[in-house]
């Protein structure tokens, strides 16, 4: 029977020379996108727009991403810049909830993409009235 060779113990290489994570602006902006709309009162809507039919309104808010809440970011090495834009359930205040969403982007951000956030501009752009839950009828 063949015995398994046994190398010496290798020295553990430090994590910071084995190589880098390159995080893109697109995932930057997907993580900022992700956070705004995880803050309680913030909600995923439509933007307004003109309608031009519903197929059509909801292929191009798929390739146009014209859904709430929206995300640019501007970008210097590790340094972010972020504005986003986010749609608020109603009676939801703007300031209180635009401090949340600045918040939880920031802490995001620089927990998943470890990127210093210079810059965090929250719009409250839209409310969106939310519907009262009805009670099953027994």
């Amino acid at each position: 029977m063949a015995e398994a060779a046994v190398l010496p113990d290798a020295p553990a290489a430090d994590p910071g020379t084995r190589g880098r994570l390159v995080v893109t602006d697109r995932a930057v902006v997907q993580i900022a996108r992700a956070a705004a709309g995880s803050v309680s009162g913030s909600v995923r809507a439509d933007r307004s727009r003109v309608t031009l039919g519903a197929a059509v309104d909801s292929a191009l808010d798929t390739v146009r991403q014209r859904t709430y809440p929206t995300a640019e970011c501007t970008r210097a090495g590790n340094r972010v810049r972020v504005s986003v834009q986010v749609a608020a359930r109603w009676p939801v205040p703007a300031p209180d909830l635009a401090a949340r969403v600045r918040s939880g982007v920031v802490e995001e951000l620089s927990r998943l993409a470890g990127v210093v956030v210079d810059a965090c501009d929250v719009t409250v752009a839209e409310y969106v009235h939310a519907r009262p839950e009805r009670g099953r009828v027994r």
